[in-house]
């Protein structure tokens, strides 16, 4: 999670946010355990061992959207996702936050049919009383039922140019990657505006192509040798903030 230079807020109010927790009854006390430490969460208000802080990793970690929480912690079909409120001292990062308080307020249901074949839904009655099980579509007004706001995520992932292991260029956002192919074949490339030279100093099939929009600003972006630049001209219709990274600036 990639944070902010502000420092840590505090709320009284709750915020929402969304974890993602392992499914192991046998073990330990039987409650749901985070993914990467022993700590267990039980019903209600957790408290954090110490205030989180940037010079710290104290706090209880969570997601701004559903979707990051997806993504971050993998879909595996013994997950279990939820909602969750923080309050308390707050470190907020871009994409999720530290609390210095939190409690389970819902529990998603999944979606896929395989993952809701084996969803603990007795388990959870029975752990969690006092914690219900919504769908997806009822995730709003959960929150809203409950007073808690969302947070923005907190400066958007630039869009980076990605070279692959079948020497494709593909554009994905920065700290996300082209997930659809898997991210771990792809390389992220250094935006072609950063360098002097017209190609790639490590790989000269990558050269620079520059767009302007009509009346706009000019981007350089790389350009594989053979293949068609034309591919590259929708990007300038993608909002300025995610191509920052590739515009040329003033001297």
């Amino acid at each position: 999670m990639s944070e902010s230079s502000h420092d840590p807020m505090y709320t009284e109010g709750g915020i929402a946010a969304f974890r993602c927790f392992a499914y192991q009854p046998d073990s330990g006390d039987g409650y749901l355990s985070s993914l990467v430490s022993s700590y267990t969460w039980q019903p209600g208000e957790q408290e954090a061992d110490a205030v989180p802080t940037h010079s710290n990793t104290n706090g209880f970690y969570a997601f701004k959207t559903l979707a990051e929480a997806i993504y971050q912690e993998g879909s595996r079909d013994e997950h279990i996702f939820a909602l969750t409120e923080h309050w308390g001292k707050m470190v907020e990062g871009e994409n999720g936050l530290r609390s210095q308080f939190a409690e389970v307020v819902a529990f998603i249901e999944p979606v896929r049919p395989k993952q809701l074949a084996i969803f603990p839904r007795e388990y959870l009655a029975e752990k969690y009383p006092d914690v219900p099980v919504i769908r997806q579509t009822e995730i709003a007004a959960r929150i809203e039922e409950l007073g808690m706001v969302s947070l923005p995520r907190a400066e958007p992932y630039p869009l980076m140019q990605w070279l692959g292991p079948g020497s494709q260029l593909v554009w994905a956002h920065e700290g996300l990657g082209p997930t659809a192919s898997g991210e771990d074949e792809y390389e992220m490339l250094p935006a072609a505006v950063s360098y002097l030279d017209e190609t790639h100093p490590a790989d000269e099939r990558l050269r620079k192509v520059r767009m302007q929009p009509p009346g706009g600003d000019t981007y350089i972006f790389w350009d594989l040798v053979g293949a068609e630049t034309g591919a590259y001209r929708g990007l300038l219709y993608s909002p300025a903030r995610d191509l920052y990274r590739h515009r040329v600036q003033d001297r």
